[in-house]
């Protein structure tokens, strides 16, 4: 059978959100709202003409009705009130793209991303977000070793660091001091005291070290430490996680030097070995955390105050149960 004359099947291509603009949908929104395409042109400074030609563009867009016409003032069709809520919703949040973007609420991520040296990670992450989840609706983790967290940092697949390297070579970053904390000597339970450095000597002749890997930051801190003190330690063992360094000590097979933040990661060695202080002084490290100066509004502050909350209430707690002098050398 031939069609009438004159019909035309409505156009079931595809649309794009390229075939509207957020203009064309504040024209709808203001014809909607007045029920006039003449108040619409008022309120927005066109002709009516001009207004009429943004409604039918749209109808073609969406290849439905949205107004009736056939009564006075028009009135939204079905899908024309659909439109009018989507069109709301978008332009609401296009309004707030400057402040969202640069301004007063920049400090607004819809993920965060984060990095965290794996000796401070656990239980110090999941306590973190705790605090956080309410300003931040959705986090990526990575934890490593500190050499790919910054290489990763600065391809900008992370927006925060907690790390030990404070970035004093860039200026394009801010860094904040979340704690200061000194290496531990970490002896077989059964093992006397190591009092002085002479102790610490013949300790390292007659047990392995258990060592942090060279590539790890913590390992080549124990290295440079164990350079100036003039102690050259044979290398028996290096291992890239802490968990199994403090597991080696446990079973005796040697000694090691750790931060107590990795001490609180693998807290489940701790009663069988022995945490002593180390006989010579000065050896500690600084954790910091990392952002790009300026990008994140006020966000670092929060995340700051947040991480040095979590230490401060609790963290330590079972370390300092099994070496109570600890607890005033570790600085924040």
């Amino acid at each position: 059978m031939s069609e009438p004359a004159g019909h035309r099947e409505p156009d079931r291509s595809p649309m794009h959100h390229r075939d509207f603009d957020l203009g064309s949908l504040e024209v709808f929104v203001a014809v909607a709202e007045l029920g006039s395409m003449t108040g619409a042109a008022r309120r927005l400074g066109l002709t009516q003409s001009a207004v009429s030609h943004v409604v039918r563009q749209l109808e073609t867009a969406f290849a439905s009705q949205l107004l009736d016409r056939s009564i006075r003032p028009m009135a939204l069709t079905a899908a024309g009130q659909r439109l009018w809520h989507w069109s709301n919703r978008i332009l609401t949040d296009a309004r707030q793209l400057p402040a969202a973007i640069g301004g007063a609420d920049a400090s607004f991520m819809p993920e965060l991303r984060i990095g965290c040296i794996d000796t401070l990670a656990a239980p110090f992450i999941p306590r973190l977000l705790q605090r956080l989840r309410d300003s931040v609706p959705s986090f990526s983790i990575a934890s490593g070793l500190c050499g790919q967290l910054r290489e990763q940092f600065l391809a900008r697949r992370l927006d925060v660091l907690f790390t030990i390297d404070s970035f004093d070579d860039m200026d394009q970053v801010d860094s904040l001091r979340l704690l200061v904390e000194p290496f531990v000597l970490l002896l077989p339970r059964n093992w006397p005291d190591v009092a002085d450095e002479a102790a610490l000597r013949t300790l390292s002749r007659a047990l392995p070290l258990i060592r942090s890997t060279t590539d790890s930051a913590l390992g080549r801190l124990v290295d440079q430490h164990l350079r100036r003190l003039g102690m050259e330690v044979p290398r028996s063992f290096a291992f890239d996680a802490t968990d199994t360094v403090m597991a080696m000590v446990a079973e005796e097979m040697g000694w090691s030097l750790l931060p107590p933040t990795a001490l609180v990661k693998s807290r489940q060695h701790l009663g069988h070995i022995r945490v002593l202080p180390l006989p010579t002084s000065g050896f500690r490290r600084s954790i910091h955390l990392v952002t790009r100066k300026g990008e994140l509004g006020g966000l670092p502050e929060g995340i700051h105050k947040a991480g040095r909350a979590v230490i401060r209430q609790g963290y330590f707690t079972e370390v300092f149960a099994n070496s109570p002098w600890l607890k005033p050398m570790i600085g924040r």
